[in-house]
């Protein structure tokens, strides 16, 4: 280990803060595999021997959305065939295959920023949630939904999240992060100003005391300070409230999107960098965020058990039928809790299902 890296190392394991440049240098410079030595260290300090996973279901209650960011190609317009938005009675038809038969815990519910839907239609919905499965928690809305929410109700950020959590939402994912420099947000087709807004309503989250996740979405056009600058303002948010509950950093799918052309982006990041961002997001937060998830929804299930070797601590959820990565043209599947238990269990690591909140359930024997 050179001399650069072994001096992040250091600081890393003590809690120190590391900075622009060496953050830099672990992605452009550093070995993968002694940056992997450092994250497992600090994962293990922070988690032990267990990875945690939860009983998921993803619900894509819409796909017409108004943003229409370059990087995805699940959103409509409300003009095709295939544009839908589901009823309250439809959202609950949906969780009711899953939720008793699967043990459900967590609902991901998530859409697009659709027009035509507003205010009552999520407390009404929540509200119905709740009461027919009240062992689910609800991680819910984007920043962009919860953005155009409060403007059409006109109400603000402030105001309109404590209505939400009344009618049943507990948590709020991390989506809409992808990378929070303006420059980049442009050239993927976000609007102007969104990555503060992003940090903005994160913020006002945390410090009505509502949890929340983190995210970014990696390999498209932003640079390796780019990444940096996202790490180093999520790790300044997190020291203010200690909000966000957990970090994935997810690569970029090309297929079918329009910044696979305009970009000239024709393949997903591949393994080593998948890695090398699990490693380097557990060495920026340490303990501070003590939870990194694998990810393995866009890298498949090998790379989530190498993920468990590169400092990340959670594997995420189940899936069922999810609909935003198949949009793309990448057939991720059904992933159910058994397959999630034997891939922890043969990495050498006791397998502990949580609920929405990261409290522990249970631990399975390895």
């Amino acid at each position: 280990m050179d001399k650069r890296l072994e001096s992040i190392s250091q600081k890393a394991l003590s809690g120190g803060d590391i900075g622009r440049e060496e953050i830099r240098y672990m992605y452009d410079y550093a070995p993968l595999t002694s940056l992997g030595k450092i994250a497992s260290e600090i994962a293990r300090s922070v988690s032990g021997n267990k990875v945690s996973f939860v009983s998921n279901l993803i619900l894509n209650y819409t796909n017409i959305c108004n943003v229409r960011c370059h990087f995805c190609a699940f959103y409509r317009t409300g003009k095709e065939d295939d544009s839908y938005a589901l009823s309250e009675e439809g959202v609950l038809q949906e969780i009711s295959k899953y939720y008793d038969r699967f043990g459900i815990t967590q609902l991901l519910i998530q859409g697009g920023v659709n027009p035509s839907l507003d205010l009552d239609y999520y407390v009404s919905l929540f509200r119905a949630i709740r009461k027919n499965f009240p062992k689910m928690g609800i991680h819910g809305l984007s920043t962009s939904e919860i953005s155009f929410i409060s403007r059409k109700a006109r109400i603000t950020v402030r105001e309109l999240l404590p209505l939400l959590v009344e009618a049943g939402l507990e948590t709020i994912p991390g989506a809409g992060a992808e990378i929070l420099s303006d420059e980049v947000r442009k050239a993927i087709g976000r609007p102007a100003g969104s990555g503060k807004e992003w940090l903005s309503i994160m913020e006002t989250a945390h410090s009505l005391g509502i949890r929340t996740s983190a995210t970014m979405m990696y390999g498209h056009v932003e640079s390796s300070l780019d990444r940096a600058d996202h790490l180093i303002a999520i790790r300044e948010l997190q020291k203010k409230y200690r909000g966000f509950l957990s970090f994935t950093p997810w690569n970029f799918e090309p297929g079918n999107t329009k910044l696979q052309e305009t970009a000239g982006i024709s393949h997903r990041a591949g393994g080593e960098t998948v890695l090398r961002n699990i490693a380097i997001s557990r060495i920026v937060f340490g303990s501070l965020l003590p939870v990194i998830q694998t990810s393995w929804l866009t890298n498949g299930v090998q790379m989530g058990q190498l993920a468990i070797s590169f400092g990340a601590n959670d594997w995420g959820g189940t899936i069922y039928d999810e609909k935003v990565i198949p949009a793309t043209g990448k057939d991720v599947g059904n992933l159910r809790k058994e397959t999630i238990v034997q891939s922890i269990s043969s990495m050498g690591m006791t397998p502990v299902e949580r609920d929405n909140l990261y409290r522990e359930i249970r631990a399975y024997s390895s």
